[in-house]
């Protein structure tokens, strides 16, 4: 039945699917799959897309002139995947920290952590002398997710599939957004990407608080924590040049 097939699951029965995810139902074969459509999605856009479009669309994003579809999509499919994993395993831990206790007093303390290494990483840009203090910070951050992902593999493991699953929905947001490059709207197609990137949120948030059994607000604070957590471990690795400038652009826009 159309109803039961899994990339129509994702998007119209969440709850169903996340169920079948946490109970080891559900495969790597699916997720995996729908990632690896939604990158060559991403991809194709890149290499299709005017350089001014994107930028327009991005506030300011630029891009590597004159690349191809295979150079994105071999630069995206690894780097997403890497990304993923520092996403889920960062987002494992801030559901356990912040599962119990007072959210007014934890909240604050993981979102100091997090604003810190942000800032961190854009002093460095204008400080050479702070770049050991930024490599501190990251390794500390990389033991930390690596704890919290060995401390409960199949909880890591449900949030990833999770993650990659919801990749049906960016898929969709690469033909919404392909529509409104068609029909030459820049406005169109920004609104088509925020939205597909909130309703992941609110799918992310669903599968956080089904797998880590969690209250639905705390675990919407911890997916948007975790979210803007990787983006400033991103933009530390940027500053500390660990992470190749066209890689850092890329990542930024799939």
């Amino acid at each position: 039945m159309f109803k039961d097939f899994f990339p129509v699951k994702v998007i119209f029965k969440p709850a169903e699917t996340f169920a079948g995810i946490v109970s080891g139902e559900t495969g790597w074969g699916w997720p995996l799959g729908l990632y690896a459509v939604s990158i060559a999605g991403s991809a194709f856009l890149l290499s299709v897309l005017p350089p001014q479009f994107i930028t327009e669309s991005f506030e300011g994003l630029t891009l590597p002139q004159g690349r191809g579809f295979w150079f994105y999509f071999f630069i995206a499919l690894p780097g997403g995947l890497v990304f993923s994993l520092f996403i889920c395993a960062l987002l494992s831990a801030l559901t356990a920290f912040l599962k119990t206790g007072r959210l007014s007093l934890r909240l604050p303390l993981a979102a100091l952590g997090i604003g810190a290494c942000g800032l961190l990483a854009a002093a460095m840009r204008g400080s050479a002398g702070l770049r050991p203090a930024g490599a501190a910070a990251a390794l500390a951050a990389l033991v930390l997710v690596c704890r919290a992902a060995l401390r409960d593999k199949k909880r890591y493991s449900a949030l990833l599939k999770s993650l990659l699953a919801l990749s049906a929905i960016s898929a969709l947001a690469e033909l919404a957004g392909g529509a409104a490059a068609l029909a030459g709207s820049v406005k169109a197609y920004t609104a088509s990407e925020y939205f597909f990137s909130l309703l992941s949120l609110l799918w992310l948030v669903k599968a956080a608080a089904a797998i880590c059994d969690t209250a639905r607000p705390r675990a919407a604070v911890a997916a948007v924590l975790a979210m803007l957590g990787s983006a400033a471990f991103l933009f530390l690795l940027s500053s500390l040049r660990l992470l190749p400038p066209e890689l850092f652009q890329v990542l930024m826009f799939v």
